[in-house]
């Protein structure tokens, strides 16, 4: 008799073990798609990209001057942006004429993805006739 409800006392700790990790969704690294990384006007980036995952700690843009492809230890810049359900959008004004290396990240437990590096030379900017605030001097 013992050994029936051994056995089966075995039996119910092993299927629920069963039953609870059939249950648990593996959690993987965040993943970066759909990436865009368009100037606007002279020196005006707006930036979209769609991340993914279960959990996103932290995430955005970060960009360098001088850096091909810059991470979060060497980047020039850092924009954090807004991320609605898995769209992300930012926008950062930089100097105009100069070229920036721009790369998307995202964070959860498992580490940090990096998107593919884009590189933008910012257009001069040159001033208009609308743009003096004294016309007639």
């Amino acid at each position: 008799m013992k050994k029936i409800v051994r056995h089966t006392l075995s039996l119910v700790v092993c299927m629920t073990a069963v039953v609870l990790l059939s249950g648990c969704e593996k959690l993987t690294a965040p993943t970066i798609e759909n990436t865009s990384v368009v100037e606007v006007t002279p020196g005006v980036i707006n930036a979209k990209a769609t991340m993914t995952s279960k959990e996103i700690d932290d995430y955005g843009l970060i960009y360098s001057s001088k850096n091909s492809s810059p991470t979060l230890n060497s980047k020039e810049g850092e924009v954090k942006g807004t991320l609605e359900g898995s769209d992300f959008a930012a926008e950062v004004t930089l100097k105009t004429n100069t070229t920036y290396y721009f790369v998307f990240y995202a964070t959860n437990e498992v580490g940090t993805t990096y998107s593919t590096a884009y590189k933008i030379t910012t257009s001069l900017y040159k001033p208009g006739q609308d743009d003096n605030p004294f016309p007639n001097l």
